[in-house]
């Protein structure tokens, strides 16, 4: 019996980390149809702050891409912990 149970295990454990590839892709994709003006945070370490203090809202496309970035990395997350807790507890 306790071989099902590390076998059904050991297959929901592969769902997620297919599920978390998936979505690391998803986030790749996204990263580089992002437009470079709204990634101003990297170019602060950088050195090159031209726009970092100024008053631009994202809209659009750039808003969009915010978003899904937003979320899939919250989703990436919780994917990640779920794969940490099934895996301890079994």
């Amino acid at each position: 019996m306790n071989l099902l149970a590390s076998t059904t295990a050991n297959q929901i454990i592969l769902g997620f980390e297919i599920l978390a590839l998936i979505v690391s892709v998803f986030m790749i994709i996204i990263g580089l149809i992002q437009n470079k003006s709204s990634q101003t945070g990297l170019s602060a370490l950088n050195g090159g702050n031209d726009e970092l203090f100024s008053n631009s809202k994202e809209r659009g496309m750039d808003k969009t891409t915010s978003i899904w970035m937003f979320s899939l990395g919250i989703t990436l997350f919780i994917i990640t912990i779920a794969i940490g807790i099934i895996s301890n507890t079994v």
